[in-house]
């Protein structure tokens, strides 16, 4: 039963991002000035800007960055985004770049388009070197041509995700005609117009979702729906150990934590404010959430004997970087073999 009325939730939302009716996250702030507040200055928010108005445009303007192979990039301003040019030998090759694809916690990754079609660029800013690198998934080694240069252009259905999962009211194709950039308050409630013209009446009604009245499994399931999944029929009890970089995908280890398995009403929403930045690691907040379990006297042998009540995060959500400068926090909470 539980299965099925997630299921039933998911259809609902899906139905009613697909539905139209966009109001545009400025339009939440007459009745939810709070959560507006907090969330338009969130990364979820900036998980997609015109390039311009991201930070590449001043850490790459005017630069020349040289790749193995002899390969020189040179980045210039242009009326629809940042011009590139990639130079090798007597050949050259040049694009537009139109985007930037992450709020820069980790990297901003540019995607630009040339002859029609998207391309993701060959290379990203990252935070933790300050400086341009490999894009990640991207073929190693130099480029054999300047066209390799400028990156990797991207079917429809993939490009549309990557633009799915990073704006708001993005139709496929992609059609990009009535996105708004970023995860704004309609990419997880649904297309806000009605609500807000049935509010101002006096008629409230169900024209709105609200994910976090939905089962556990259908929170973790609506922000696996870009944080990712695991694959139909895949409920791999050990994700990360065949294949390390689904440590970057929190939902697929959550989904295979005893904590998750055996909750009835662990989420992602028990720990995250999808409305705000999740916390600082340290934060005393999260091992709050853990000793609301682990100290109480059922489940006393499961308290933790080398630091009880203190930061719960060293031991049994650690850190790993499955790819160069990216970090992320596994979330198939646990006790990890070295602990034990």
């Amino acid at each position: 039963m539980r299965a099925q009325r997630a299921a039933f939730v998911l259809s609902c939302a899906a139905h009613l991002l697909a539905a139209g009716g966009f109001l545009g996250p400025s339009g939440c702030t007459e009745c939810h000035p709070g959560p507006y507040q907090r969330q338009v200055r969130s990364r979820h928010a900036l998980a997609l800007r015109p390039i311009r108005e991201s930070p590449l445009a001043q850490l790459l303007v005017g630069r020349t960055w040289r790749e193995r192979g002899d390969v020189t990039l040179e980045y210039q301003a242009s009326p629809g985004g940042l011009g590139i040019t990639a130079h090798k030998n007597q050949e050259s090759a040049s694009a537009v770049l139109e985007w930037a694809f992450g709020a820069g916690a980790q990297g901003i990754t540019p995607v630009g388009r040339l002859d029609g079609r998207y391309f993701e660029h060959r290379f990203s800013w990252y935070r933790a070197p300050d400086r341009p690198a490999l894009t990640f998934g991207h073929p190693a080694g130099p480029s054999p041509d300047p066209g390799s240069a400028l990156g990797v252009a991207q079917s429809g259905e993939v490009i549309y995700r990557c633009f799915q999962c990073h704006a708001t009211g993005v139709n496929r194709g992609p059609d990009l005609s009535a996105m708004i950039p970023g995860v704004t308050c309609e990419r997880c409630h649904g297309p806000g117009r009605a609500h807000a013209e049935a509010a101002r009446a006096g008629k409230p009604g169900r024209h709105i979702l609200n994910p976090g009245r939905f089962p556990a499994k259908a929170q973790v399931e609506i922000c696996g729906d870009c944080h990712r999944l695991p694959k139909p029929g895949d409920a791999s009890p050990a994700p990360e150990l065949e294949d390390p970089i689904t440590v970057r995908f929190q939902p697929i280890g959550f989904l295979a934590s005893r904590c998750f398995t055996g909750s009835r009403n662990f989420s992602c929403l028990t720990c995250h404010d999808p409305h705000e930045d999740a916390r600082p690691r340290n934060d005393a907040f999260y091992s709050s959430k853990c000793l609301a379990c682990h100290s109480t006297p059922a489940r006393a042998r499961s308290t933790c004997p080398r630091a009880p009540k203190k930061d719960c995060l060293p031991c049994h959500m650690q850190r790993a970087s499955p790819a160069p400068h990216l970090t992320f926090t596994d979330h198939r909470i646990r006790v990890y073999p070295a602990a034990r």
